[in-house]
């Protein structure tokens, strides 16, 4: 059944009543229906004088009411609405930020976004994860292979390094994609969220250099690897070999420390062995900075040890000499070991900036026949502006190895089998796991 109004039913009650009194109104004496017209009249002037007024007087009143507040919410709905828009600018603000995490390869800097945007996307950069390899582990995480490059093309090349502008947080890189390469040379790269590797080929007095150039984003991903896995091993492997063992997604040929025994040798922040009579050490602290000691600074494992403990030293390489300290070019006239007045196949290690590297080799190639000196050598790594510079093992330990491959050709076109390697790797974890 239908609902019926409650209105409906009154008027027709009233209209049921005005017939009924209608039918009876010929019986009202006549002095009784002109005292209820009297009474009538009465009742439309209290109408007119109080009532009417009153109405309107509640009618402007709400009008005014409607007029103040329409389009105003109340004070509750202005703070809830406040607070919604707050967490939609915060939320906005995270999805960009994670969005920027999950894209390695896009760039972060907010400018650069369709329209502009605002000066929040602007000044704000995205906020990345902070990935680190555990203390005590022995193999890295396994770059992502999807992230590796190759290309010759200048274009491409600066897309690189923008791409790789966040990482570097503000340092410059020596590659810059206007570098005059070795002929016919590809360039490689790899970018993720925590490190980012270049590699190339320039032509320098007749030799042929292999530059990787890397920016980690923590300490732990400067590692150093011993063939066996332990110290005193005597095993022996191809630098391709370590470097594939450990997920390296750089690495250079270390020190050869089983083949001699001049220097400091210090391995996980233990001093294992020393003999510091003429020897230049290079060590490395666990901010990822080189440190040096010269010719009879520490003559003990004591002293060594000391050394070590003052400064937080995680391991170190024996070689040398040094190139340059501090910004300053060290010359030599004289080192005990690797022949650096003949000319001969060299290698270093280079810190430019904080958690930033370049391993070097400098090899005959092609119709570049040229090998150089040490002082040679030295002149061309002081014109990369780095900040420390070390020699490494040269002659056919010097190798350079990026994604399980050779980069540069070895002294005879081959390696050979050494105890050690340094390298560089990806923290993030393997399967997308995050640290902490």
């Amino acid at each position: 059944m239908a609902y019926k109004p409650k209105y409906a039913r009154s008027r027709t009650e009233s209209r049921g009543a005005v017939r009924h009194e209608t039918q009876f109104h010929g019986n009202i004496p006549p002095r009784q229906e002109k005292r209820q017209g009297k009474a009538s009249k009465i009742l439309w002037i209290l109408l007119g004088l109080v009532v009417i007024p009153l109405s309107c007087m509640l009618t402007f009143g709400l009008m005014q009411f409607v007029f103040r507040n329409v389009g105003y919410p109340k004070p509750a709905q202005v703070a809830k609405t406040t607070e919604i828009q707050i967490v939609q600018n915060v939320e906005s603000v995270v999805n960009q930020r994670v969005a920027a995490v999950r894209n390695s390869m896009k760039s972060s800097g907010a400018s650069e976004a369709p329209g502009g945007t605002d000066a929040l996307e602007q000044t704000v950069p995205p906020v990345r994860k902070q990935y680190w390899i555990e203390e005590g582990t022995l193999v890295a995480p396994e770059p992502n292979q999807s992230l590796f490059g190759r290309t010759a093309d200048r274009a491409e090349l600066e897309q690189v390094l923008k791409d790789a502008k966040w990482i570097l947080d503000g340092q410059t890189t020596y590659f810059q994609p206007d570098q005059q390469l070795y002929e016919d040379s590809i360039v490689q790269y790899y970018l993720d969220d925590s490190i980012f590797a270049i590699t190339w080929q320039e032509v320098h007095d007749g030799s042929v250099y292999s530059f990787s150039e890397i920016k980690v984003s923590h300490p732990s991903q400067f590692r150093r690897h011993l063939a066996g896995g332990e110290y005193g091993s005597d095993m022996q492997y191809l630098t391709t070999e370590m470097a594939a063992e450990v997920n390296a997604v750089v690495a250079s040929a270390g020190d050869f420390y089983r083949f001699r025994d001049f220097g400091a040798v210090v391995y996980q922040g233990e001093a294992k062995r020393v003999e510091g009579t003429y020897a230049e050490t290079c060590y490395i602290d666990a901010n990822g900075d080189m440190h040096f000691t010269y010719g009879g600074d520490v003559m003990t494992v004591a002293e060594v040890q000391s050394f070590v403990d003052e400064r937080n030293i995680q391991f170190s390489l024996a070689f040398g000499p040094v190139l340059v300290d501090n910004y300053e070019e060290v010359p030599h006239t004289w080192y005990g070991v690797g022949e650096i007045t003949e000319g001969y196949a060299r290698a270093a290690l280079l810190q430019m900036d904080t958690l930033h590297y370049i391993v070097v080799a400098a090899n005959t190639t092609g119709v570049y026949q040229q090998i150089p000196t040490v002082a040679q050598f030295r002149k061309n790594i002081v014109a990369t502006g780095c900040r420390m510079a070390y020699c490494l093992d040269g002659g056919q330990t010097a190798t350079i190895v990026m994604n399980d491959e050779l980069v540069n050709r070895p002294v005879y076109g081959q390696q050979r089998k050494i105890s050690d390697i340094i390298y560089f790797a990806t923290a993030i974890p393997e399967g997308g796991a995050e640290n902490g």
